[in-house]
Formats: C-alpha cells, sequence, structure tokens
C-alpha cells in the first residue's frame, strides 16, 4: 500500500517505506550497515571478530544467520552500554535523541536515534496500521478515533521520570504522535483535580488522579450514531491494551452500556497481556476473551481486530490479524525487515511451523545511530510460516508471540547477554 508525499515528506524514506526489497537486495543491504557498524562502533567490531565474522560471508539468505547479533538487554540503562552502542558522536548533528522504554522491569532501554531513524520508525508504523488496520487510508481524516492513552505531552513528561539521560523521549509517546498524522485521535487519558486532591489526602500521591474519559467516548458514538448511514464517521479504539479492558469490563459493564459498531476496528499496541505494562500490574488479559469482549461490548467483528507488535531496540513494527484457527494474533514480517527465530538452547534457527525460540529482528533501515541492525530480544516466538502468511497471504515470514521469558533454568535477558 503506498504511502503519499503528504503523509511522509522525505522522499528518501517514503522510497524504503513504499519498497518491495527481495532477499538478494535485502542481503545486500544488511552486507552494507554490517560493514558499517563493524567499521563504526568499537563494541561491534569486537564482537565481529569474537566470532569469527568476515563480511564476505554475508551472501544468502542463510547467511544472515552469522551476522553478530546485539541482544536487546544490551541497551538497558544498568548495563552503562547504551553510549557505547551508538555509531555516531553523541555531539554529533545528526544525533537526535534517547528513545526510552516503557520501564516494564524499572530498568529501562535506552536507544540513541538520528532523525531519519525517528522518521523511518514513524513511517513503519503509519505502513504497518494503512496495511493491517481495515480503515481505507483515505478515510483515516473522516474516522473518529478514540486513543485509550495520555497525550502525547504528557507520556514525553512520564519519559524525564524514567531516566535522567537527555535528551530524551518515550518510544511509546513517538508512536502516539505518529496518529495525529493521519487522523485527528481523542487522547482519552484526563486529569481530575477532584481526585487529585482526594489522593493527595489520602496517599500524598496524584497516581489515582487519572482515569478514562468514558462521558466522552459515549457521547461521540451516539451522536455518531444519530447520524443517517451515509454521513456517519469510521470509528477506531486504540492504544493501552489494560485501559481498553478495563473501559468494556467495569466501565461499560457499570453502565450497561453496549454499542453496535459493526465496522468499528480495534488495534492494541505495546504488549501487556502477561499483566505487566510499564510500572503497572493489573490480572492477565487472556488474547481470545479480549477478542470476544471486544465483539460483544463494541459490536465490532473478530476480524477487524488487531495487535502490533514492536520494542523500543528496533524500528519495525508488525502487524497482525486475528486467527480463529489459532486463536492468537499472527504477526507478519514487512520487506524492509527479516526475522530469525531461535533455538531457546543452541541459538541455531529455526524453520519449521510451530518451532518456538528467541526473536531476532535484522533491518539495514532506520538504524543509522545505533548498533540495531540485528537485535535478539527474549520473547519467546512461535512460526507460523516461512515467506508467506497461509491466512492472509501477505509476503513474508509469519509468527505468534508468546510473550518473555522468564529468567530461569538459564532463560531470560541475563542469560542472552551471557551467552552472546
Amino acid at each position: 500500500m503506498m504511502i503519499s508525499s503528504e503523509i511522509v515528506r522525505d522522499e528518501k524514506i517514503r522510497s524504503i517505506i513504499n519498497s518491495d526489497y527481495k532477499n538478494e537486495e535485502f542481503v545486500n543491504l544488511m552486507r552494507a550497515i554490517t560493514k558499517e557498524a563493524i567499521a563504526s562502533n568499537s563494541f561491534y567490531n569486537i564482537l565481529a571478530k569474537k566470532e569469527n565474522f568476515k563480511i564476505d560471508d554475508l551472501n544468502t539468505m542463510d547467511d544472515l544467520a552469522l551476522v553478530p547479533r546485539v541482544p536487546a538487554p544490551l541497551f538497558k540503562e544498568s548495563t552503562g552500554m547504551f553510549e557505547k552502542l551508538l555509531k555516531i558522536p553523541l555531539n554529533s548533528p545528526e544525533f537526535e535523541l534517547w528513545n526510552v522504554s516503557s520501564c516494564t522491569s524499572g530498568d529501562p532501554s535506552l536507544v540513541g536515534r538520528s532523525k531519519d531513524d525517528i522518521e523511518l520508525l514513524a513511517s513503519m508504523t503509519i505502513k504497518c496500521i494503512y496495511e493491517f488496520i481495515p480503515i481505507p487510508k483515505e478515510e483515516w481524516y473522516n474516522t473518529i478515533s478514540f486513543d485509550f492513552a495520555p497525550s502525547v505531552t504528557f507520556l514525553n513528561r512520564i519519559a524525564l521520570r524514567y531516566t535522567k539521560v537527555r535528551p530524551v523521549k518515550l518510544y511509546g509517546s513517538i508512536l502516539h504522535e505518529i496518529s495525529t498524522r493521519m487522523s485527528n485521535p481523542k487522547f482519552l487519558i484526563k486529569f481530575y483535580p477532584l481526585k487529585a486532591l482526594k489522593e493527595i489526602i489520602k496517599r500524598r500521591s496524584l497516581v489515582g488522579a487519572f482515569g478514562i474519559n468514558s462521558k466522552f467516548v459515549i457521547k461521540e458514538v451516539r451522536k455518531n450514531l444519530e447520524r443517517s448511514k451515509e454521513k456517519q464517521k469510521n470509528i477506531s479504539f486504540g492504544g493501552s491494551l489494560q485501559l481498553l479492558n478495563t473501559f468494556m469490563n467495569v466501565i461499560m459493564k457499570e453502565k450497561e452500556i453496549k454499542f453496535e459498531l459493526p465496522d468499528s476496528v480495534v488495534n492494541t499496541g505495546g504488549g501487556g497481556w502477561s499483566g505487566h505494562k510499564s510500572q503497572l500490574k493489573y490480572p492477565p488479559i487472556e488474547k481470545e476473551k479480549f477478542v470476544s469482549d471486544c465483539v460483544e461490548w463494541f459490536g465490532t467483528k473478530a476480524e477487524r481486530i488487531t495487535d502490533m507488535y514492536g520494542f523500543t531496540e528496533t524500528p519495525i513494527t508488525f502487524g497482525s490479524h486475528w486467527s480463529d484457527k489459532h486463536q492468537d494474533f499472527i504477526f507478519h514480517c514487512p520487506s524492509q525487515a527479516r526475522i530469525i527465530i531461535r533455538d531457546l538452547n543452541t541459538l541455531d534457527p529455526l524453520n519449521k511451523s510451530g518451532d518456538r525460540g528467541f526473536l531476532e529482528v535484522l533491518t539495514p533501515f532506520g538504524v543509522a545511530a545505533s548498533v540495531n541492525h540485528a537485535i535478539i530480544i527474549d520473547d519467546q516466538v512461535e512460526l507460523v510460516s516461512k515467506n508467506k502468511c497461509p491466512e492472509c497471504g501477505y509476503e513474508g515470514d509469519t509468527f505468534i508471540v508468546h510473550g518473555r521469558i522468564k529468567d530461569k533454568e538459564g532463560l531470560g535477558c541475563s542469560s542472552i547477554v551471557e551467552w552472546i
């Protein structure tokens, strides 16, 4: 799906997003970016020597498994490595900012990015939205977009609490900011002064001073339904999984309200299925039940519910669709990246449907500032198919995300760093 200059103005970035990278070209681009990383970053140079990697060894798709990979946990602030993973000087005019992760563990990741890196990340997300959320791209500006999240400004203020490193932006705030290019999202987390006063008196805290602006959602949905069919706008529910779940199962349930919106879409992103996101803890959310709840409370259809997957260390965003067969979201790898699923014990590449292991993401794009062209993360994923989705036909590898691997029995963040 082609992205126009109105949405992505940078011609170079737009060309990357609109291109379809076949295997041979992708390998050539990975060879070039890997060679650059070896030449411009001493840590990566040492890593390549340690693994006896030679750039001439990289010639085919199978050879991508030889590219020295950087474990995502090395970007954690506690390791003190994030500056050492830069390919450009910190005082370089090309350096833009540090992206900080949502700090689920209390130890955020920090990834240095250039202006082009950020624009590529933004553009990849737009591509993902256009390709997987079933609203025609020309109709997004005619969409009532409910974003169950704080405003971009507030999210960036939160980032300042996660780390003392500057300049910094929350990875999630960049993704929310992207949506303002395509539509006029309504950010629904609101500050309530009366609640704030009560919280300060009771707990000397402002934690409970924020809430979902549910009255606005209900009013806008009803107003839209009162219009004639041809004048009704598209409706999109998106943002935080936990807040969407709360809106349906607490607020709508208490008010005994159900919407009849068969053409609406629901899109979550950023994880949180396990019951732990940012610094919030709550009961785990079952994917099958969440989809069923969206159908029940919003009146939408299962095929109009999607999830987006990505992480701070890579600029790639993966789109999905709900699979009745797997009772899970199937994620798709765009042509701007390739994935490798590695065995949990040996780290060997896995190629059979149903195989589970660590996820590695490789891309030559959006990695100008840091050594993050080949990143392995401690999420366990399951390979669904190679090269093409068996359900929707999307070109590229497909996978299911089963969540973070617990740091036990030699698995997890610490062990990845130790092994690699």
